[in-house]
């Protein structure tokens, strides 16, 4: 049912109220990872002392990590090479094949995979549609892609979502 599909696991207000080492202990190894409003804002690829903290701790828990974007994937190459992660070549979420790509690449598989992201209809839906543990975070910025902008009031009518985005 697709509203089973638009359903996270858990929700929490931004990446940094994930309890990375609760996840660690149900088995999960891995990250597949939203960029422009989960890790930074929409086209800003700047890196904070904060995120490059989280990122260290996930990576001293032991995760592996690889960022999914629908963005521009030489700006997400580099900026994945920035914080020491890899990347997938190509985006295409919500499509199960591009968490297909994210989970070859980090040599995972779905039970031992989750997916964090801001948007319902990308995120949430294709790795719930992939069969991964899908967390949803809230928007970091109100600045936004145009056809992010529509997801987000089909978002609000569709799936009754409500954001603290700043």
């Amino acid at each position: 049912m697709l509203s089973n599909l638009l359903k996270p696991r858990q929700v929490h207000r931004s990446i940094y109220d994930i309890n990375l080492k609760s996840l660690w202990d149900k088995g999960y190894r891995y990250i597949i990872i939203d960029v422009d409003n989960t890790l930074t804002a929409w086209n800003n690829y700047n890196i904070s002392q904060r995120l490059l903290d989280w990122i260290l701790l996930a990576k001293k828990t032991g995760f592996g990590i690889c960022l999914l974007s629908n963005s521009s994937q030489s700006k997400i190459q580099e900026f994945a090479s920035k914080l020491g992660v890899i990347s997938s070549p190509a985006g295409g979420k919500p499509f199960k094949r591009a968490f297909s790509n994210a989970l070859d690449l980090l040599q995972a598989n779905e039970e031992n995979t989750l997916v964090i992201g801001d948007q319902i209809f990308t995120d949430i839906l294709g790795g719930n549609r992939a069969g991964l543990y899908t967390i949803l975070v809230d928007p970091i910025d109100k600045k936004e892609f145009f056809w992010t902008k529509i997801n987000r009031l089909l978002e609000r009518i569709i799936a009754g979502r409500k954001t603290s985005c700043k």
